[in-house]
């Protein structure tokens, strides 16, 4: 019984080794055969490690590798091709069985069956099961699942409703990752094969920065101008809720005397607030409600300059901010409650300073006065301005002009139009070419029905505006670039004309036209003459023009 058992232990022994011993060879031959580039040694190689163990499913994954190979190399042989795309299937079915967690097997059965497809349309060929189980299989960031995505976009429709969720749940999870490069070859592959702007909303993810390059790329290839705009139309309402979040986080911030982080948000706010063009007004949409952002944008003003005080900044560091909230501040609580914020912290006085030794704060007190409708004030500092001999230094020109047109106005509001026109016109004695100025006197002169100083003034304000017509020669915007221009207004509303050379070419060009940084124009140019009414502001204002999807001539520029 014994020597059974020895002999029967002993057997067992070599079998294990034989065994051992074909799976060795098998795997060596395996991996010989995958330095070997030539198909028909490859396939000899493999064969011969078959004999040896016919149970190693990389075996079967490279024979079938290498008769997809001479498959596709066999295209113009359709018997011959034909022939090896079978064996190519034969071999990763055979692959997949031994192990089917195999995600290259996988996928690379669906491509052999999507090949075959082509060669016997009138077969049972199902490729999407074998590419679905390999993007089961992976990871997201996987070349796999990247390719299964595309090769289901790119056959639409031939998928069933099921495969079609399938794809988008795929397309949608890649689109997030937010790879230009990745992205852009979804979008080539979907304007080849599907070109339908409902699926390709169903794949972007709420998404700025990702609507943003959609429009890019529709703007660049000449799609719809209708369905780039509803998208950054999309993609602005997006940045002014983002807007919104970081204001509420610098408020959040303030609270707790976290000055410098709250600093940052309000910072941000206004950053993205600046890049904000209103393409709802070319869709007609309105997702931005315009009084909530300039309300946004106005606090966002003001509490930056309180975050930068509350850090022990100085008035002069944050007049800026703090002008550019006044000037859309037209609440006088409002206006008292900043007054008594800077009192308090002894940056300004509570009387208006009498000895014009600081013409900044005297500026920006006046502006604060002004704002408040203490206009009388305002007139007791002219009345000893006119009574006091004041030498204005000449890098304060601009501060003390701001002072006289102040005084000046004020003097308006409580009609004293003439004492209002001596000061506006000490202010053009120190500043000549003040437009501002010059208005201001314009408008005093209508109240007094002088249509002959009317008319002296207007032809003045006509040399310092922008020449009506400017023509332009050789002025070529190439494609994605911009042509920015200053024009010098009078605040009134105008008719714009841009004049364009005429093009011979098939594709209309795509323009885009922005007007003190809002978007008033974007579409296909038609005509050679580009019209449309716009709202100016005094004195500079700036006017770009995007070549979107290819070069433009301009000729000419022109208002009225």
């Amino acid at each position: 019984m014994n020597i059974l058992k020895k002999i029967a232990f002993i057997l067992v022994l070599v079998v294990v080794a034989v065994v051992d011993i074909l799976i060795y060879w098998n795997q060596h031959l395996y991996y010989k055969a995958e330095r070997i580039e030539e198909n028909g040694k490859k396939l000899e190689t493999l064969e011969r490690a078959n004999k040896f163990y016919p149970s190693n499913d990389l075996v079967f994954y490279e024979l079938g590798k290498a008769y997809f190979d001479l498959g596709i190399r066999s295209l113009n042989d359709e018997t011959k091709s034909s022939a090896y795309l079978q064996e190519s299937i034969k071999n990763f079915k055979r692959s997949v069985r031994i192990n089917p967690a195999s995600q290259f097997s996988h996928f690379n059965l669906g491509q052999s069956l999507l090949y075959m497809s082509f060669f016997s349309p009138s077969l049972d060929v199902n490729c999407y099961d074998e590419y679905k189980k390999a993007a089961i299989l992976v990871s997201h960031n996987s070349q796999i699942f990247h390719d299964v995505g595309k090769i289901f976009l790119s056959r639409w429709g031939e998928l069933s409703e099921e495969n079609r969720e399938f794809t988008l749940e795929i397309l949608r999870k890649l689109v997030g990752g937010k790879d230009r490069e990745e992205f852009r070859t979804i979008l080539q592959t979907w304007e080849m094969n599907i070109k339908d702007y409902d699926v390709m909303e169903k794949i972007l993810p709420e998404d700025p920065q990702i609507y943003r390059m959609y429009a890019d790329f529709l703007g660049e290839k000449s799609l719809s101008a209708e369905e780039r705009q509803r998208v950054l139309a999309n993609a602005e309402f997006l940045e002014f809720e983002r807007a919104k979040s970081e204001h509420d986080s610098g408020e959040n911030e303030f609270m707790y005397y976290r000055a410098k982080e709250a600093f940052n948000h309000f910072k941000s706010c206004l950053n993205i607030l600046e890049k904000i063009k209103f393409y709802q007004n070319v869709t007609q949409q309105n997702h931005i409600d315009h009084s909530e952002f300039s309300e946004l944008r106005k606090s966002a003003f003001l509490n930056l300059a309180k975050c930068r005080l509350e850090q022990g900044g100085e008035l002069k560091e944050v007049e800026g901010n703090l002008r550019k909230y006044l000037a859309l501040e037209d609440k006088v609580a409002a206006v008292s409650k900043l007054e008594s914020f800077l009192m308090d912290r002894g940056l300004i006085s509570e009387k208006l300073d009498e000895s014009f030794d600081n013409l900044e704060r005297l500026s920006f007190q006046l502006f604060l006065y002004f704002k408040q409708n203490r206009y009388r004030d305002i007139v007791r500092i002219g009345r000893l301005l006119q009574q006091s001999l004041v030498v204005v230094p000449e890098g304060k020109r601009e501060v003390y002009v701001r002072v006289l047109q102040l005084v000046g106005d004020s003097y308006q509001k409580v009609d004293f139009i003439y004492d209002a026109g001596e000061f506006y016109q000490k202010a053009l004695e120190v500043d000549p070419e003040n437009l501002e100025t010059l208005l201001r006197i314009c408008q005093n002169y209508e109240r007094l029905n002088d249509d002959e100083k009317i008319r002296e003034i207007k032809e003045r304000i006509d040399t310092l505006m922008s020449p009506a017509e400017r023509v332009f020669k050789n002025l070529t915007i190439d494609k994605g670039r911009s042509f920015w221009h200053t024009l010098a207004l009078d605040g009134r509303k105008i008719t714009l004309d841009l004049h364009f050379k005429d093009s011979s070419e098939r594709i209309a060009p795509l323009i885009t036209v922005f007007f003190n940084g809002r978007v008033v124009w974007e579409d296909y140019l038609k005509d050679e003459v580009l019209s449309f009414p716009l709202e100016s502001r005094v004195g500079k204002n700036s006017l770009q023009i995007v070549a979107v999807n290819r070069a433009v001539s301009l000729v000419k520029l022109a208002y009225r």
